[in-house]
């Protein structure tokens, strides 16, 4: 079994209307863990908080930055 830190690359194509609702899931998924609180509430922040460091590399890759 590979670690979960292992790094892939991989091209694929994201229309803007997909970035949005991730942008808005991203929204949803710090509000629900604010909401539920306790283990699974520090669970679902740190799904969001991946979330919105892949929002962030679209971003890059979008403005023609490098991602780190």
């Amino acid at each position: 079994m590979r670690p979960i830190t292992d790094m892939h690359t991989a091209t694929i194509s994201i229309m803007e209307i997909e970035l949005i609702a991730l942008k808005k899931l991203s929204l949803v998924s710090h509000a629900l863990a604010q909401k539920i609180g306790g283990q699974a509430g520090a669970e679902q922040k740190c799904l969001a908080d991946v979330l919105d460091e892949t929002i962030r590399k679209i971003e890059l890759v979008a403005a023609g930055v490098k991602a780190a």
